[in-house]
């Protein structure tokens, strides 16, 4: 029987309170075949966690990134400090991007985003991009930037904005979201998205959060594929995701 492989798009586990929690939430995801989990980082009071966890658990892949909603948090100096923990291990650039929905200054939510966007370039890493109610100008500046590779977590954007998107580089990640038949545009997002570039996440320990199995079953269930075969594929995707970046 082949080995069960999944891919973990998208997490935050240094946002367990302890680290016992963290250890067995680890644990689970081992048990139930999960093989490598993208760990974001937010903003720079967490990149060490984020770094510690990668050193020590060796099916953690660690971004760091300063995410929309932390903007006015961050202090001078910030980016440099950043450039500095992508160069320590192999690592991606997230989670970033842009949100209208809360209160931070869109002009430095942009300004922060087009920097690390940036970075990114500079050193040929994947991204992590968040993106809420921004999705025009978040094509614009795809456009204009054109980092190498990047994923949009949770993807909550029109589903007729995939294939362009997917032009530009970038990847689909699904959550628990799709279980809820309330969500009738992202199961669409879903079913739209092409089936190389679709990958899915927990978001573990965020509310809302489910484990990888139970979002490859609402998957399955909207694709009418098996949830096995989505898995595999979440994998080969999630390989290529990660391209020649070092990881295992």
């Amino acid at each position: 029987m082949p080995e069960i492989r999944l891919f973990d798009a998208h997490a935050h586990l240094q946002n367990y309170h302890t680290p016992k929690g963290t250890s067995e939430a680890l644990a689970a995801a081992s048990a139930a075949g999960v093989k490598l989990t993208l760990c974001n980082g937010t903003r720079p009071d967490d990149w060490q966690k984020v770094l510690d966890l990668a050193k020590v658990r060796g099916r953690v892949f660690p971004f760091f990134g300063l995410h929309p909603w932390f903007i006015d948090r961050a202090r001078d100096g910030w980016p440099a400090q950043l450039e500095d923990f992508l160069s320590r291990v192999p690592s991606g650039v997230g989670e970033i991007g842009l949100d209208k929905a809360v209160d931070p200054d869109i002009i430095k939510q942009e300004e922060a985003f087009i920097v690390q966007l940036r970075l990114a370039k500079k050193l040929q890493r994947p991204v992590t991009i968040h993106c809420v109610r921004a999705w025009g100008r978040l094509v614009e500046i795809l456009k204009e930037e054109r980092p190498p590779v990047f994923l949009l977590h949770a993807y909550g954007g029109p589903p007729e904005l995939t294939g362009e998107l997917a032009g530009l580089g970038a990847y689909f990640s699904f959550g628990a979201g799709l279980a809820d038949p309330k969500r009738e545009k992202l199961r669409k997002a879903l079913i739209a998205a092409p089936p190389g570039r679709v990958l899915f996440e927990t978001e573990a320990p965020e509310p809302g959060s489910a484990p990888l199995a139970e979002v490859l079953r609402a998957a399955a269930k909207l694709l009418g594929r098996n949830p096995e075969v989505l898995g595999e594929l979440g994998w080969t995707n999630g390989e290529a995701f990660l391209g020649g970046v070092p990881h295992g």
